[in-house]
């Protein structure tokens, strides 16, 4: 299976045909899904303004090629996956940082990460790309960009560290810091005015919001 691309903004329109993931992902996919400049087509293309379609489907031969006929070709064999690609490739780049008040909490968010197919990083590298872009620190990675808070309360109450940790996040990141509560204890008084998600493993909806907020956190704009 290969991959076909249009990009369109009004009347202008630039279409690629039979790339493999690989060219798809590095050409089209990430540019896109940063904020950048696509080049297709001899043109570039800004993503805020032009609309991106990528179909998956069979090679298609020079004669489906031929006489502009390719498109109407590759409508007709292949499907359309757009929205499945970009939240895969939304998903791959995300790192996130699980902050929780006790061992039991971060080991049970860690899990509920992987199972949605999200990758973690120790809260100390986060840490440190946010206290480098803060302080421009020569040689330290700075770009947090795709880089989520997970702030997991789960029934005890928070200690000084983790309300430090906490803060750091909400102010450094905004809402590339989640709050998430496990079970149905209420939150702390501290975050109560913040909009904070319920996760369970055993509910499948709020496995989907967790994913879909995690999505939209690191969405480009």
């Amino acid at each position: 299976m290969v991959y076909h691309v249009e990009i369109r903004r009004s009347l202008r329109r630039a279409r690629a045909f039979n790339l493999s993931e690989k060219k798809l992902f590095d050409a089209v996919v990430e540019p896109w899904r940063r904020g950048l400049p696509v080049e297709l087509g001899d043109q570039q293309w800004d993503s805020g303004e032009s609309v991106l379609r990528i179909l998956e489907g069979p090679e298609l031969a020079q004669s489906q090629l031929a006489l502009s006929r390719g498109w109407s070709n590759a409508e007709r064999t292949a499907t359309d996956v757009t929205t499945r690609v970009m939240r895969e490739a939304a998903s791959a780049a995300m790192l996130v940082a699980v902050i929780a008040a006790t061992a039991s909490g971060h080991e049970a968010a860690t899990a509920l990460l992987d199972a949605i197919g999200v990758r973690t990083v120790p809260w100390a590298t986060l840490r440190a790309r946010i206290v480098a872009a803060a302080t421009v620190a020569p040689k330290m990675p700075a770009d947090t960009a795709d880089a989520v808070a997970l702030l997991v309360l789960d029934g005890s109450a928070p200690g000084e560290a983790w309300l430090f940790d906490a803060g750091l996040a909400l102010g450094a990141l905004g809402g590339r810091a989640i709050v998430a509560q496990l079970g149905d204890d209420p939150s702390p008084t501290e975050l109560r005015e913040l909009a904070v998600i319920r996760i369970d493993a055993e509910q499948p909806a709020s496995m989907n919001a967790l994913a879909e907020r995690l999505r939209h956190a690191t969405a480009p704009g």
